[in-house]
Formats: structure tokens, C-alpha cells, sequence
């Protein structure tokens, strides 16, 4: 169309002034039941295992990948309450985030200090990395590719990566009541518009679930409807 006024072959640009509305972005999430399946299935494969505990971590903590491979011993601190909490700037945003370690996250960080702990006694020379708490021997593909082998044994249909857990964590975490601001401040986000869209989700879920409840009403309704006019009782009867 730009190239048609300066060609002169029209005078101007009849949609210069039209505002276009940006598609909504859908996320993908899982359910709380796709995330116990995760939770209780293990896999002999050592990569894929490790890829599937790091997918339930970032379910729990809302860490994207690349934050997840550079997560040190370090920056896990602990609060005067004894309650420990992972700090730590996020690599895409460049902002801090503080997220306290749900009891899952823990564990999973206790598991890889204690298999760290048996690798290194058979270990003579100490490895680059000992203060990492994930250690993958594989590049990110193939994660990826370990990633989806795992939700397909555990019968999930969505198919998974690193982004799906990470929403998974903030629509887990608005459903239980937690404010966005905070969210926000867990997973690293600039502002809190970038939060909304699990709001959004929230909102949508909530409407469905009245609708599906509505429909299961009605349907109440109606059978009890055609009970009573195709069953009368004595009394109208006689």
C-alpha cells in the first residue's frame, strides 16, 4: 500500500489511520493433576529423569530454563524464620526475583545435593560446576526432547516444555490466593502487566467451571422436571 502512493498510483493510504488489536497471547498451563502425575512417575534414564525434576521444580518455583541451569547453592538463603527462598536476577529480564521454597522445591534440591554427594566420592578430580544445583550432560534440545518422552508416560496429552511449567506456576499460585504483585516479584517480571495474563487465565477457568456447574444444574432441573410430569404421584393420580 506504501509502495502504491509513492508510485502515485493512489493518492493515499485509506487504512494509515486503522489501529489493529494484538491477538491475546494464549498460554499453556497444566492442570493440578497433569503436575501429581509428573510428580509421582520416575524415569531410569538419568537425563530424562533430571529433566523432569527440573520441569516440577520450575512447576514450583516459576524458573525459566536458562535461570534453572545457572541456579547456585548460593543463592539459596535462608529467612529468620528458618524459611528458605531462592534470590536471584533473572538472565532475560535482568531483575531480581525472590521466591520462598515450596517443600517440593526443597526436596528436589535436597535429592541433587545428595546425588552430587555420591558422584563426587567417586570422583579423584573435583568438576567444573560442583556449585550448581542442576548439572544436565546434555544440551537444551535434547531436554526438550526428554521433556515431552516423559509427559507422554505419564499420559499427558499438552505437550511440555520449560514455558508450559513456568505458567503452570503462576496460574497455580493466583488460583491459591497469592496477589499478583507478589507473583510478580517471584517469577522476575519487569511490571506487573506481564503478570496479567495469568489473571486473565484465572478468569476464563472461573467462568468455565460456573458454566460446566450451570449445565450440570439444568440438567438436574430438567430430569427432575420430567419426573414429575411423566411419574405423578399418588395424589394427582387418584
Amino acid at each position: 500500500m506504501f509502495r502504491a502512493v509513492s508510485r502515485r498510483i493512489i493518492r493515499c493510504n485509506p487504512f494509515e489511520n486503522t489501529k489493529y488489536e494484538k491477538e491475546k497471547k494464549k498460554i499453556r498451563f497444566l492442570q493440578k493433576s497433569d503436575v501429581m502425575k509428573l510428580m509421582a512417575m520416575r524415569i531410569n534414564d538419568r537425563e530424562a529423569e533430571l529433566a523432569r525434576l527440573m520441569f516440577v521444580f520450575s512447576c514450583f518455583t516459576g524458573m525459566a530454563i536458562a535461570d534453572m541451569e545457572s541456579l547456585e547453592y548460593s543463592h539459596i538463603q535462608t529467612a529468620a524464620d528458618g524459611r528458605k527462598y531462592i534470590r536471584k536476577e533473572r538472565q532475560k529480564t535482568k531483575v531480581e526475583f525472590i521466591v520462598p521454597l515450596h517443600p517440593i522445591a526443597e526436596a528436589i534440591i535436597s535429592h541433587s545435593r545428595n546425588a552430587q554427594a555420591r558422584n563426587k566420592e567417586q570422583q579423584t578430580v573435583k568438576e567444573k560446576g560442583d556449585s550448581l544445583v542442576f548439572q544436565p550432560h546434555c544440551s537444551r534440545s535434547v531436554m526438550g526432547k526428554n521433556l515431552c518422552i516423559v509427559g507422554k508416560a505419564c499420559g499427558i496429552r499438552q505437550r511440555l516444555s520449560y514455558h508450559v511449567a513456568c505458567h503452570t506456576f503462576g496460574t497455580m499460585s493466583l488460583s491459591a490466593g497469592i496477589p499478583i504483585e507478589s507473583i510478580a516479584k517471584m517469577i522476575g517480571h519487569a511490571s506487573i502487566s506481564s503478570t496479567q495474563i495469568y489473571a486473565q487465565v484465572t478468569d476464563n477457568k472461573i467462568s468455565e467451571d460456573m458454566d460446566r456447574l450451570i449445565a450440570k444444574q439444568s440438567a438436574k432441573e430438567k430430569e427432575t422436571m420430567e419426573r414429575e410430569v411423566y411419574e405423578p404421584n399418588s395424589a394427582n393420580s387418584l
